[in-house]
């Protein structure tokens, strides 16, 4: 079995973990006390190394977090992409909260699509909804549509936005049936804050239903992969899990060179998945849950947040907001 790196041909850049929503879906944990943003000089380091690798701008997408958080770097980083001749850009995702003003959505969508966008992505959903009102939503992809045109605007979920509830008006009881809901429509990672606020809505195993799972495929064979604030390389499924850094070694050489022989938690997961990480947490001092675990990226996420907060593995596991309690 290859422990190479399969050809990556789609990248995510994180400019933030900042965002105003903390949803309870969320894998990468962000929320508005997540304030570390990537500084333009990282953009622009980003992208020369990823045009030196092959990357074109249409499998390049800028994401968070929010990344309208900050949208005089967003426009910078725009125009740096466009110096790196990585524009058109395939994707930018938002959740709209920035939305409050006809005026102001068309003015920045129109600068951006002069610049150069392929898609705009925005998200709908109870999770999101419960921070954002969908009026704001409804008046992103009312614009962008109008900015972009039809193909150029996706919302996810249409089906929720074309028949959507305000959760801040259910009770609890409501909210996590609402949720429940979801969760059957459509499966989330469950990790970050969705390994806490949502796991005990599905289905949970004990531990050694686990035992015969590896993480070859979501490891070394991904052809998308994540850039974070700090410069961490992600594979696209595992936020938190450090396969390497772009501020040490360029991503043309970390992907020559990558061994997971010289990372033990990835080695681990590639070789036999989460269970002997699991276990190893365990007799390191992790409780585990008697309620069991929802999937093997829970099960995972659990022994790596211990990991963390015990100060172990440090550089193959973080950073500190997608481990964090809220």
């Amino acid at each position: 079995m290859s422990k190479q790196l399969a050809k990556w041909d789609s990248v995510g850049i994180l400019l933030t973990y900042w965002c105003n929503a903390a949803c309870a879906h969320c894998y990468e944990n962000s929320s508005p006390r997540c304030r570390h943003t990537m500084s333009l000089d990282q953009v622009r380091d980003c992208l020369r190394q990823l045009r030196q690798l092959g990357c074109k701008g249409a499998a390049l997408h800028f994401a968070g977090g929010e990344p309208f958080y900050d949208y005089g770097l967003l426009i910078d980083s725009f125009r740096a992409a466009r110096d790196e001749l990585l524009l058109p850009l395939g994707k930018l995702e938002t959740n709209a909260f920035w939305c409050t003003d006809d005026d102001l959505v068309r003015q920045r969508l129109t600068e951006i699509r002069d610049l150069g966008l392929i898609e705009l992505l925005i998200s709908s959903d109870v999770f999101h909804q419960e921070f954002i009102p969908i009026e704001r939503v409804q008046r992103a992809v009312r614009i962008g549509r109008e900015v972009l045109g039809d193909q150029g605007v996706r919302v996810r979920s249409s089906e929720f936005l074309q028949n959507p509830i305000d959760p801040t008006t259910l009770t609890n009881e409501q909210r996590d049936d609402a949720f429940r809901c979801a969760l059957i429509q459509r499966e989330e990672r469950m990790l970050g804050r969705a390994a806490r606020a949502l796991s005990h809505l599905v289905d949970r195993h004990p531990k050694e239903a686990f035992a015969n799972t590896d993480c070859h495929r979501e490891i070394l064979l991904t052809r998308h992969f994540h850039i974070d604030p700090y410069g961490h390389i992600f594979p696209c499924v595992c936020a938190g899990l450090i396969l390497g850094n772009v501020k040490t070694a360029d991503l043309a050489t970390f992907h020559e060179t990558f061994n997971c022989d010289e990372r033990p938690v990835s080695r681990t997961l590639i070789d036999h998945g989460p269970l002997p990480l699991f276990e190893e947490a365990l007799r390191h001092g992790l409780q585990e849950d008697p309620a069991g675990y929802a999937s093997q990226c829970h099960l995972c996420y659990e022994a790596r947040t211990f990991f963390r907060r015990q100060g172990m593995y440090p550089d193959e596991i973080g950073p500190d907001e997608i481990y964090a309690a809220d």
